[in-house]
């Protein structure tokens, strides 16, 4: 009985570190102030350019608001919160922006059009939001332009703006500080190299999922499209390119409070998601994958805990 108990005891540990592992290349690595653009601010002048609507019409960054949903029906989104398309429209398109919504539909016409060699990646992705996520790369590297879930609302249509008068290739917000790039909401422009990098990367790890062993769907989620792989490309990018113009940018967490509110709405994840979510929005990323090891890790014992004390009390 006792083997039985250590034997069960390593696996439910080695179960834990092997989910955690999968986090390693952004939850314990360094910051990315030294390659990247960090944002804390629009500078006056860049500000005064925007006074008149049409000043930006030239920028690098086109004005363009991109969202995703399944159909063109956005009140299906969440029951618990409103889609933020009509926040985006009402803030920008007296500014002469263009709020695009794209549907399953257009995204598979824009993959057979400019992207086959994605097609079968997308195809075979086992949860919707990895296809929204390479989606969301795919329509901003095609037209530029800006990228918001339908969670994250506008705050302020002139630091926006501002955001793409500096001249950057593409801007992301931040998670974890300054330890990873975000996809719940960026810029760029159009044909961007680093998206283009990104793009590569998503193909390159929907080859390896399957051999993984990543359970979690979540952190499948995260791993093969999500915060962790933007963040492994742009370290990779960074370092082949050796970024020293600094052209990619991350929003400081101060400046990014006034450019957008992200409402988490979260919709297509289950329990682990909103569980682990909760932590990260409230502790940040490094405690919320260690919760994945001590969850893990309790479960097991209670289990094994539960299991010897039915068999002590039959003898």
């Amino acid at each position: 009985m006792r083997k039985l108990i250590v034997v069960v005891a390593l696996s439910v540990v080695s179960f834990a570190a092997l989910q955690f592992s999968y986090a390693d290349e952004f939850g314990f690595s360094e910051h990315l102030s030294g390659s990247i653009q960090i944002v804390d601010e629009c500078s006056p002048n860049a500000l005064e350019r925007i006074d008149n609507p049409r000043s930006v019409v030239g920028s690098t960054i086109p004005n363009i608001v991109h969202q995703i949903w399944k159909t063109a029906d956005v009140q299906e989104y969440s029951t618990e919160i409103t889609a933020s398309r009509e926040s985006w429209r009402a803030m920008l398109e007296p500014s002469n922006y263009t709020v695009k919504l794209w549907t399953d539909d257009d995204i598979l016409e824009l993959i057979k059009a400019n992207y086959t060699w994605l097609l079968p990646t997308y195809h075979g992705y086992p949860h919707d939001i990895q296809r929204a996520d390479l989606a969301r790369l795919l329509i901003v590297h095609t037209e530029g332009g800006i990228y918001s879930d339908l969670d994250v609302y506008p705050r302020s249509a002139e630091h926006i703006q501002c955001l793409q008068t500096l001249g950057l290739q593409a801007i992301f917000s931040r998670t974890a500080g300054t330890l990873g790039l975000s996809n719940h909401f960026f810029m760029a422009k159009p044909g961007s190299p680093f998206l283009q990098w990104v793009l590569y990367e998503a193909k390159r790890r929907s080859g390896r999922l399957a051999s993984r062993g990543i359970i979690l769907p979540y952190l499948q989620v995260f791993w093969s499209t999500g915060p962790i792989m933007v963040t492994a490309a742009f370290r990779q990018y960074a370092w082949l390119y050796s970024t020293l113009q600094l052209d990619i940018g991350l929003l400081d967490d101060g400046l990014g409070g006034l450019v957008v509110r992200h409402a988490a709405g979260r919709s297509w994840q289950g329990a682990d998601g909103r569980a682990l979510n909760y932590i990260e929005d409230h502790a940040g990323i490094g405690t919320m994958l260690r919760a994945v090891v001590y969850f893990f890790s309790v479960v097991g014992l209670i289990y094994m805990g539960t299991r010897c004390k039915s068999r002590c009390t039959r003898r």
